[in-house]
């Protein structure tokens, strides 16, 4: 079987598919009998009948059967062998890694890497979160771009593009005091009740704890377990919108009216960014993905 050539088995597959072997030598734009002394001649290498010709058209025999996802996997690797030595010719990236914080809602993103998909189907993305906002992902070269909340401007060492906007609310459990204060809650009943907060472990550069509303507060490093506390009644908590929209519709969170927060007469608004180093500069695939983020709506 070592003279099996791949001609050979995209003749079969391609048989397999359309069933003739006139279809075939048309598509293939070569003549029958060309066609037909391909696959007599994998026949004869593999010993086996791979059509039935004795019928009007030619039908797959039993080893045909069996045979044919192996033939159509060799096939497969092929293109893909192809498709990734042009996108190396072409300077595409082998790989690209990409950090999103939770605040961020990943809908446009999964929009993008959908796309991504069909686009460049050689190139591998590496997705990781962060809690907050945190440059040193891209100062180590963990991340090749970063999708952050920007509470503090990163400077002039970052190309950063706004790709979205998120809106804070201020949630607790529907049996809370706070859920059950009339019309705009004052500060003095936010400091009587334990608030959940957000840490700042994965983001060195950022020195304080925002948001402190209560004179008791619980620390969490990532938003899922703040809101798992929050549902439990543990306290109560500001939350990316996003993340408790599907909560507040079915009445397993209620939605707070703080007469302030961090200064503010409203809860806040955090403009998303997507970022990378300026000395860095990107590969086409991973500037492809900065300049989807930057024009996707908001």
């Amino acid at each position: 079987m070592s003279g099996i050539t791949l001609d050979q088995l995209r003749v079969f597959v391609t048989i397999a598919d359309l069933g003739s072997f006139a279809a075939t030598a048309r598509h293939l734009n070569r003549t029958q009998s060309s066609v037909t002394y391909t696959i007599q001649k994998l026949e004869e290498q593999t010993n086996l009948e791979l059509f039935d010709r004795t019928a009007y058209r030619p039908t797959l025999t039993k080893a045909a059967h069996s045979l044919l996802p192996h033939a159509r996997k060799v096939m497969a690797d092929i293109s893909s062998y192809r498709q990734h030595a042009k996108g190396i010719a072409d300077g595409l990236e082998a790989s690209i890694t990409i950090t999103i914080s939770q605040f961020a809602s990943n809908a446009p993103l999964m929009d993008v890497l959908a796309v991504l998909a069909q686009q460049f189907p050689t190139v591998r993305v590496s997705l990781s979160t962060v809690t907050i906002q945190t440059t040193e992902v891209l100062d180590n070269g963990a991340s090749d771009l970063a999708i952050l909340p920007e509470f503090i401007p990163f400077g002039s060492d970052y190309a950063r593009a706004a790709c979205g906007r998120v809106r804070m609310c201020a949630v607790a459990r529907p049996d809370h005091p706070l859920a059950w204060f009339p019309g705009k809650i004052h500060i003095d009943a936010m400091h009587a009740h334990t608030q959940i907060i957000t840490s700042a472990r994965d983001t060195p550069t950022l020195q304080r704890n925002h948001a402190v509303q209560a004179l008791n507060y619980w620390k969490v490093n990532d938003l899922e377990t703040k809101l798992a506390m929050i549902l439990r009644g543990i306290g109560w908590g500001g939350m990316p919108e996003h993340m408790v929209a599907d909560h507040i519709r079915n009445g397993t969170l209620a939605l707070l009216d703080p007469e302030s927060w961090d200064g503010l007469n409203h809860m806040p608004v955090l403009d998303i960014v997507v970022a990378h180093r300026q000395d860095r500069p990107l590969g086409p695939v991973a500037q492809w993905i900065f300049d989807q983020l930057k024009d996707a709506p908001r």
